[in-house]
């Protein structure tokens, strides 16, 4: 290859793999089997939110929650204010207890975004109202080292507020 080439191809490679990148549509890391597609289109409409804890300490994340009848893929990953009422293992005072877990909760997103130091980023701030236990053990919709390996923060800068959805 010419010398004078050599940049010039560089500079094209770069730019499609930044292309390819920003294409790439960011969601939520989590996965959806046909039984948790079925159970939520049978999910009634209604003024709530459907929210699966993830406890990970030391973050001070609370879980997903979404929208009913809509995919795990739209959730948003929360940060609770708890200045209603507690969280329902924090009500209990056993914190963490019930990761894993899915609820039906009743409040709405503040619009605030809020600092998780321990992660580095920002996340959607969702005032809790009222949580109302649907299953302790749901149908799993993230892998088990999700947590561990901190795989809700994939694709997701640190210092960045949550990508946004297509």
């Amino acid at each position: 290859m010419l010398p004078c080439l050599r940049p010039i191809v560089l500079g094209i490679v770069l730019l499609l793999l930044i292309v390819a990148c920003a294409s790439t549509p960011m969601r939520a890391p989590l996965s959806e089997s046909a039984v948790v597609i079925e159970q939520i289109a049978q999910e009634k409409l209604g003024n709530y939110y459907i929210g699966r804890r993830v406890y990970a300490p030391p973050l001070a994340i609370w879980g997903y929650v979404r929208s009913p009848r809509q995919s795990w893929r739209t959730a948003k990953l929360v940060i609770l204010n708890e200045k209603y009422v507690f969280a329902p293992d924090r009500a209990r005072n056993q914190v963490g207890s019930d990761n894993g877990s899915e609820y039906r909760l009743y409040g709405y997103f503040s619009g605030d975004q809020i600092y998780d130091a321990s992660a580095g980023r920002f996340c959607p701030e969702f005032v809790l109202r009222r949580a109302e236990l649907m299953s302790p053990n749901p149908v799993p919709i993230w892998p088990a080292d999700f947590i561990r390996d901190r795989l809700m923060f994939a694709g997701w800068p640190r210092g960045g507020t949550q990508p946004m959805l297509p």
